[in-house]
């Protein structure tokens, strides 16, 4: 999404995860991936969502970013949920010199894959599909998406060898009132017209009968998970 991590963004990232339990499918898919190994680093981690669910099935986990506002909310649920083998980092992946037995790259990450590889056993790489629908209008989307397809034909130019899993999984956005869905368009697409946000949410916004968010715009996210292995 076209994004700054900031208090409002923060909440609705953290509320349509908790709506969807997200994260928690994906680190369910992901976690028998960690067996045997101990230590894990998400570079580009954003609020570190899926490192909350990976955290009881590796020893320790580095979440790194450069955005202060996302490692303090991940701090926050860090400190309320009482994990012990979490640890934030404000820093910047041109600046990586250790190594880890897995290196995790998630949605953001995906397109530096042979410049990670050096310094893991294995690298996983989360990539996020074309969607049949989306958010917003995909006109106003300000950059170009990584896909499986890319990623996939990139390791077979560079002769990499690599697993990869797929699956699809509920992440729509909840919404606590109609106005809320509707900031929610115009700061994700600050030149939307009125006339477009309207015929969007006509289109999109569903109610769920749910008193805290009785608004909902739902999206299947469909996924690839990629395993490969690292030259450590």
């Amino acid at each position: 999404m076209n994004f700054e991590w900031n208090a409002q963004t923060i909440r609705w990232y953290e509320e349509a995860n908790a709506y969807s339990g997200f994260f928690r499918k994906v680190a369910d898919l992901i976690a028998p991936m960690l067996r045997s190994y101990t230590t894990l680093c998400d570079i580009g981690c954003g609020l570190g969502l899926l490192d909350l669910e990976l955290s009881p099935s590796i020893a320790g986990i580095t979440c790194m970013d450069i955005n202060p506002n996302a490692l303090g909310a991940l701090q926050k649920q860090v400190d309320a949920r009482q994990i012990s083998n979490i640890q934030p980092r404000l820093m910047d992946y041109k600046d990586l010199k250790e190594d880890w037995d897995i290196i995790c790259i998630s949605f953001f990450g995906s397109r530096e894959i042979e410049e990670f590889l050096p310094h893991c056993r294995k690298l996983i790489a989360v990539v996020g599909k074309k969607q049949q629908t989306e958010l917003y209008p995909e006109k106003y989307r300000k950059f170009l998406k990584n896909t499986p397809e890319k990623v996939e034909n990139f390791l077979k130019e560079k002769r990499i060898d690599y697993v990869l899993t797929e699956a699809a999984f509920e992440f729509g956005q909840p919404f606590h009132s109609r106005a809320d869905a509707e900031d929610f368009l115009r700061t994700h697409c600050p030149a939307i017209s009125a006339e477009d946000l309207s015929n969007f949410l006509l289109r999109s916004l569903k109610t769920t009968g749910d008193s805290r968010f009785p608004w909902v715009i739902p999206r299947l996210k469909s996924i690839g998970v990629f395993e490969i292995k690292g030259s450590l």
